[in-house]
């Protein structure tokens, strides 16, 4: 359900002659947390939003006076229809209850985010029974389900929490769970909603399907104002029944996984969206290989190459590397994945290379290459794995109890016969 909110708007980063000068109009806020801002102004003020196509910052004040933030605002359309001037620009994102400077200003120290799906990951096992009031808390104890410090200053906390809603005749509750961040001293909008952005990608890769915060709330410690900030957010997939990283079976590690996820996220991220670009089982083509063919080579390149002192250039022996690495974890064993086949196919589709030069290659076709590119998938989720500290008994772990379990047996089936 989209959000409208009528008001006045200006720009106080504007050039210092329309500073502060106030056009009226209206924002629009979608669902999936994109909006637009449609001002009308005379001609008196035409100029204020026309000096520049972008600003960095919009204020506005909504008519039941709520302050609005628009930051990064772009301008989209500007056209005179008769006496007034309409001009229409998107933010990049929305912060309701603040009028705030820039997205560095340091205001908050606590931001609490909603998944859809969090519950999926953290809720798998039995919970004790607790008792409820009707602010939706469960009241048996503070303490977090999960709890990991992935900075000095950052702790990011998981807890239990009942959905609570009534009727005339009826009490509906919902077992669900919500991340919070929180900072010993205060930090802005925008190194929450990065870290929170961080947390979505490790999300979406525990539960091998696409997770965005359906709620993003920014709080001060002892103020009961808050703000809540909207910005273009994906829409969450159900998840598979079971997670990659069972928390039932590392709870005691998950901490130090999700402080490696953020000490790593620069070096991770790429691999890991590469990996999540192609969820898609229901179309497949040769891009989707070629994708996890050059994660594959990216994360030899960054984090095995030279490491001791062997400069290995050759995409075969790339994946003989790999594979010699993992030896000892029997899901990848189970896998038969075949070096030279992985680089004749990679090369002979990176290159465009002609069927009739395909004479003593190993070239994977047709639903062969789907399964060489499932394979693949399952290699390049071990690296990942293996980055995040996990040891390789662990990772046999992961693959036992997550949807790649089928995958692998089914492959480990053809590949027998």
């Amino acid at each position: 359900m989209k959000n409208v909110f009528h008001g006045r708007w200006w720009a106080p980063d504007g050039v210092r002659r329309f500073r502060d000068v106030a056009c009226m109009g209206t924002l629009i806020i979608e669902e999936d947390g994109t909006s637009k801002l449609e001002i009308y102004h005379d001609q008196r003020v035409s100029a204020v939003f026309q000096v520049y196509d972008r600003y960095d910052v919009i204020w506005g004040e909504s008519a039941d006076g709520i302050k609005i933030t628009l930051f990064n605002a772009v301008s989209l359309h500007n056209a005179k229809k008769n006496e007034f001037f309409e001009e229409i620009f998107k933010p990049s994102a929305v912060v309701m209850g603040e009028h705030i400077k820039t997205g560095n200003e340091l205001l908050f120290d606590r931001c609490i985010v909603r998944y859809k799906y969090l519950r999926n990951w953290v809720l798998k096992y039995k919970i004790p029974p607790y008792n409820i009031d009707t602010s939706g808390d469960i009241r048996k104890n503070n303490t977090p389900l999960i709890h990991a410090d992935i900075e000095e200053d950052i702790g990011l906390y998981i807890f239990h929490h009942l959905d609570y809603s009534e009727n005339k005749y009826e009490i509906n509750t919902a077992e669900t769970a919500i991340l919070t961040f929180t900072s010993r001293e205060l930090t802005s909008a925008s190194r929450f909603v990065d870290i929170v952005r961080e947390y979505s990608l490790f999300l979406s890769f525990t539960l091998f399907s696409e997770q965005q915060p359906s709620e993003i709330i920014l709080m001060k410690d002892g103020d009961n104002h808050f703000c809540r900030v909207y910005h273009k957010m994906g829409c969450s997939t159900n998840p598979y029944d079971y997670s990659l990283i069972p928390v039932i079976h590392f709870h005691a590690k998950i901490p130090e996984i999700l402080k490696t996820w953020h000490q790593k996220y620069e070096q991770i991220s790429q691999i890991c969206h590469y990996l999540l670009s192609i969820l898609d089982y229901d179309e497949f083509d040769i891009p989707d290989f070629l994708i996890i063919a050059q994660a594959l080579d990216g994360y030899h390149k960054r984090f095995i190459n030279k490491k001791d002192g062997k400069d290995i250039r050759k995409y075969k022996d790339q994946i003989d590397a790999m594979l010699d690495w993992f030896a000892d974890v029997e899901s990848i064993r189970k896998c038969y994945i075949d070096s030279k086949m992985m680089a004749d196919t990679r090369n002979k589709y990176s290159h465009l290379i002609p069927d009739e030069e395909d004479e003593g290659k190993t070239i994977a076709k047709g639903a062969e290459l789907f399964r060489l590119t499932q394979k693949a998938k399952i290699l390049l989720t071990a690296c990942i794995l293996d980055l995040l500290g996990l040891n390789h008994k662990e990772i046999e772990v992961c693959f036992n109890n997550s949807i790649w379990q089928s995958v692998i047996d089914d492959i480990h089936f053809e590949e027998s016969e």
